[in-house]
């Protein structure tokens, strides 16, 4: 309870305060994960020199220090986010190109957005009902704070958004099925599922979760990869890219590999802007993985 009533004092506080104010907030935050609290330096510096094994210690320690700048900013603006308008959500994060989503569900076809934990993914909880035909379904892990998940999920859907713990995925997915909705799945976290897929990313095995890949084939949905562009500072522009029309017969796996190669290339041009604090690589594969060649 102490910790809820805390995070609604900090939502009221940078509900007044402006952005330019919380960027030095940010600021801040950043510095002090990273210098003094050196919050998961050890993984974020292993997974960096793992992932881009080419480049020199300082172009790391470059990469590495941004992506706390990155975090701060993320972590100030999601806050911010649980206060923000709907005329400055449309001016401050908007969809490219909505239009190749939208032709799908308005001919009566389900569609699939796959997302990943790059810039700022924290808005689109809240927004994509602004730029997407209804229903839309995120699917999310839980807070373990009941107050706070509460308070979250009404939040996060005051635009219509509707929120779905993973756990109940196949349910939610069978009763909207044939509603035409628009599915959102955040899929390059790590999973303990047996059935993960395995690729190899970044020059590494990486266990994937199933999920986009599954019921795409399920639906025979199309899917697209959101980019996510940092304009400026607190401006952000998320434009789709179809990686199946859904039309495709493709095997278990396929659309998982897909995804994932694209998000490399996404990571590979500007790294800094990925989560590299979570925790990515810490399952091995073992021989009778699933890995997709």
């Amino acid at each position: 309870m102490i910790s809820y009533i805390f995070f609604r004092l900090f939502v009221f506080l940078f509900r007044i305060l402006p952005f330019k104010v919380i960027y030095y907030i940010a600021d801040f935050i950043s510095w002090l994960l990273y210098k003094v609290i050196k919050y998961r330096r050890k993984v974020v510096e292993h997974q960096l020199r793992t992932s881009f094994p080419n480049l020199s210690n300082e172009e790391l320690h470059t990469i590495a220090k941004k992506s706390y700048a990155n975090l701060g900013d993320i972590i100030v603006e999601s806050i911010k986010g649980f206060s923000m308008s709907e005329a400055t959500f449309k001016k401050r994060y908007s969809f490219k190109n909505p239009e190749l989503s939208n032709a799908y569900t308005s001919s009566g076809r389900a569609v699939i957005l796959a997302a990943a934990h790059y810039n700022n993914w924290e808005w689109g909880a809240i927004s994509i009902p602004l730029w997407f035909s209804d229903p839309s379904l995120g699917f999310y892990k839980p807070l373990s704070n009941k107050y706070m998940e509460k308070y979250a999920r009404k939040i996060r859907g005051r635009f219509g958004f509707i929120l779905v713990p993973i756990g109940n995925t196949s349910e939610y997915v069978n009763q909207y099925k044939d509603q035409a909705p628009t599915l959102i799945f955040v899929s390059d976290q790590y999973t303990h599922s047996k059935n993960a897929h395995w690729v190899k990313f970044l020059g590494q095995d990486t266990a994937c979760p199933q999920g986009v890949d599954k019921y795409s084939r399920l639906l025979h949905a199309p899917v697209f990869y959101l980019h996510f562009e940092r304009v400026k500072r607190g401006y952000y522009e998320i434009s789709l890219e179809e990686i199946t029309d859904g039309n495709e017969e493709l095997d278990e796996g396929v659309l998982t590999k897909r995804f994932m190669k694209t998000l490399e290339k996404d990571l590979i041009a500007i790294p800094e802007n990925w989560l590299w604090s979570h925790k990515r690589w810490k399952r091995p594969r073992n021989a009778d993985d699933n890995f997709i060649a």
